[in-house]
């Protein structure tokens, strides 16, 4: 947490103290979504300007047998939910709430690229019709949940005098509802008699969608399946949520707020 100090005036806004050498200025843009400050482009030609605010996020935008619309007054929907988002120079902010979700985005053309977790999803302008997987994730039987993107992770680590053992497990749910799984193990022995050790590692992918209190998934090497979700913070460290399938627990490996 970097901490700074503002003073707000009007429809003017400056932070100091943090990781800042100085004092930063920032004008208020209006409501809703606006063109980001151009800067030293403000001088440039009409032609040019117009070129600049051509490329907005604003639409509907279809692909991957989805749909996720961005809309003037600065709500998102997208698999029948609606969420607030903020844009800055080269990326977009969706507001949940349990914390926020960044993406960098590239619109050219008809275009609309969306990266996040070394992921880019790539939509065309206009709307095209869903899948019926889709279709039944868009009418609430099922939804991708803004606050179960990212990656979680069990870790355990044993050492004895004689050796010791490691193993991890990582699952990264994306918002584009793709999971990536990846675990790896590791034991090894150090005695007068007997010196050695074995690993091993295992991998997955495949999508998933939360519908109640279940994660469903579908898996490229398991097929199809569900685990029961519980929502819990750490024991120890209450700041860190965790997610807990089946009983088993996973704590983010990135920074958000604890459930509550």
């Amino acid at each position: 947490t970097t901490k700074y100090s503002s003073n707000l005036q009007g429809n003017s806004l400056s932070l100091s103290g943090g990781d800042l050498e100085g004092t930063v200025n920032f004008s208020r843009g209006g409501q809703g979504v606006s063109v980001p400050d151009l800067g030293p482009m403000v001088n440039q030609s009409n032609e040019a300007k117009a070129n600049v605010n051509s490329q907005t996020i604003v639409g509907v935008w279809s692909g991957n047998g989805e749909t996720i619309e961005f809309r003037n007054d600065g709500q998102c929907a997208y698999l029948g939910n609606t969420f607030q988002y903020q844009l800055s120079p080269g990326h977009v902010t969706l507001i949940t709430g349990q914390g926020n979700v960044m993406f960098a985005y590239l619109v050219k053309g008809d275009q609309l690229s969306l990266t996040g977790n070394n992921q880019t999803v790539t939509y065309s302008k206009g709307t095209s019709r869903l899948s019926s997987g889709q279709q039944n994730q868009a009418s609430g039987k099922g939804q991708i949940a803004m606050e179960l993107v990212g990656k979680w992770c069990y870790v355990n680590v044993n050492s004895y005098n004689s050796g010791g053992s490691s193993s991890s497990t990582c699952i990264t749910l994306n918002a584009n509802g793709t999971y990536e799984y990846y675990s790896e193990s590791s034991r090894s022995v150090n005695t007068p008699d007997l010196y050695g050790g074995t690993s091993s590692q295992n991998s997955d992918r495949g999508t998933w969608y939360l519908q109640g209190d279940r994660i469903y998934y579908n898996s490229q090497t398991q097929g199809s399946g569900s685990y029961r979700l519980e929502k819990r913070n750490h024991p120890k460290n209450v700041n860190d949520p965790m997610i807990v399938l089946d009983g088993e627990a996973y704590v983010t490996s990135y920074n958000k707020p604890p459930w509550r």
